[in-house]
């Protein structure tokens, strides 16, 4: 087997089991989110993807866990539960000074945080521009192409 046939099938590989794995676990309720701002510092870096968990139940959370909500304006917040009561969890960004000013209620709940992996936000950012979406497109289209030709010629006898 040539060397470009054996980078053409680890790569497809590859995106076969990154595509498959995310489509389980969005299946699953779990679904990532990039974290856009220092807010949880240093615990979860600017630039990391967050997976939270769509299927955790609003009364389960106890404090110190890390959740996601939205705001009024729909910005999704990953912070801290830091004070829970009977109107709802109270947040706060590890690195903020001051708790968030409104709180976490069933309405506006997303999900736990239950993994973050630094960094690779900024890959899915970049995939995620006009012009990433272009490179990635032709990047499968030509790992497609060159399979084609680059494929095995053995013909059954």
């Amino acid at each position: 087997m040539s060397i470009v046939r054996k980078i053409i099938n680890v790569l497809t590989t590859l995106i076969i089991v990154l595509g498959g794995t995310f489509l389980i676990l969005y299946i699953c309720g779990i679904v990532p989110y990039v974290v856009l701002s220092g807010s949880m510092e240093p615990t979860i870096k600017t630039g990391s993807l967050c997976f939270i968990n769509r299927y955790s139940n609003f009364n389960d959370i106890k404090e110190k866990d890390i959740v996601a909500f939205k705001l009024e304006n729909g910005t999704l917040v990953t912070h801290r539960a830091i004070e829970i009561s009977d109107s709802g969890i109270t947040t706060k960004g590890d690195r903020n000074k001051e708790q968030d000013g409104s709180l976490v209620t069933k309405n506006n709940y997303v999900g736990k945080n239950i993994l973050w992996i630094p960094k690779i936000g900024y890959l899915v950012m970049a995939f995620q521009s006009t012009r990433g979406e272009i490179v990635l497109l032709t990047f499968i289209l030509l790992l497609f192409i060159i399979g084609i030709l680059f494929g095995d010629n053995k013909k059954e006898k």
